[in-house]
């Protein structure tokens, strides 16, 4: 079965930041298999210019829009907006990246707990010095402000900050950037074809990606998944009928913390210890994930949600699917019938 993914959220998101800076018009999100946060910050950035003084922007639960969005408002003069969300959102801090921008003349209020949403804004026009963050709780704090071109040195090192480089570089060059599909969603396939076999063939996703979650080929590795690389996609099988696990993997989820879900629960079912670090950014994440994929509680997680389905566990809540990969389930249905004759 040939699967359609969605396009990555996370070079999506760079872009329209970076669309919306230069003034040029933002990409297209009318396909059906959109990322709901990509609609999300698509519609913000659209309506920004109507927006009345103070108003209020819900960004429900998506934090990168938060976070993004912070960094550019903070400098795009004349606006004056407050950033808010769900109560979960309010729980996911911002701090770090709020202090970096008020370093450069920033004029951020918070409106309830320091360091957490909703954020008053006020933007102004803001030099480009540079900034430093120790130790960023999320790499999307240094990301938010290379976008909005203020030099921003760490001392981590992070695909998704490389990510963020590349697609500045790109933008720069051509106005444009290559989305490509996301190697994020393709981990519940990955733990699909781990835990009941088969073959499925994954369009769109590209060896030599920027996303760090491409990491995902090599961690299936250990649970019997080859990934064989195509011009316009990629083969992910395991076709034999026992396969030799191994009692423990070791993963360290620094540079892929999205994966955690996916891999907890294969390593779950198929009874294989997971000794998992470079989680501390999974707290803050949705949910918090160590504790919700422990639990199986979704949380209005999306990646736990969809973790669960493809292990065929109890699932509460598939709503929140839609906000990275709205076609997951109708596709995952269609699987199971093609497979094993159910719905």
């Amino acid at each position: 079965m040939d699967i359609d993914l969605p396009i990555s959220k996370s070079i999506a998101n760079r872009l329209l930041i970076l669309q919306a800076l230069h003034g040029d018009g933002l990409l297209s999100v009318s396909a059906a298999n959109t990322p709901g946060d990509v609609r999300l910050l698509h519609s913000v950035l659209c309506d920004m210019p109507t927006l009345s003084k103070g108003q209020e922007v819900c960004l429900y639960n998506c934090g990168t829009a938060m976070r993004f969005l912070t960094a550019y408002c903070a400098q795009l003069k004349g606006c004056d907006v407050v950033l808010t969300g769900t109560e979960r959102m309010k729980q996911r801090p911002v701090g770090q990246l709020v202090t970096a921008l008020r370093e450069l003349g920033a004029d951020i209020e918070y409106m309830g707990e320091e360091g957490f949403p909703p954020l008053h804004i006020r933007g102004k026009v803001l030099p480009r010095r540079v900034v430093h963050i120790e130790n960023p709780l999320s790499t999307q704090f240094v990301s938010a402000l290379l976008l909005i071109g203020v030099p921003t040195t760490t001392n981590v090192s992070s695909p998704y900050i490389y990510m963020t480089q590349r697609v500045c570089e790109q933008y720069a060059h051509s106005h444009s950037c290559e989305i490509e599909s996301d190697w994020s969603a393709a981990a519940f396939w990955y733990e699909y074809i781990a835990l009941h076999g088969g073959t499925l063939f994954l369009r769109g996703l590209q060896r030599y990606s920027l996303q760090g979650d491409r990491a995902v080929a090599d961690l299936f590795v250990h649970f019997g998944v080859l990934t064989s690389y195509q011009a316009d996609g990629i083969v992910i099988s395991r076709t034999a009928e026992t396969i030799s696990l191994p009692p423990e993997i070791s993963v360290d989820f620094s540079h892929f913390p999205d994966l955690y879900p996916a891999v907890a629960i294969t390593c779950e079912r198929l009874v294989v210890r997971l000794a998992a670090t470079g989680t501390k950014s999974l707290t803050i994440k949705e949910s918090d994930r160590l504790k919700a994929v422990a639990e199986h509680r979704v949380c209005a997680d999306h990646r736990i949600a969809m973790a669960l389905l493809a292990a065929d566990m109890p699932c509460d809540d598939r709503e929140c699917i839609s906000k990275s990969y709205p076609d997951f389930y109708s596709q995952l249905c269609k699987l199971k019938e093609s497979y094993h004759g159910e719905a």
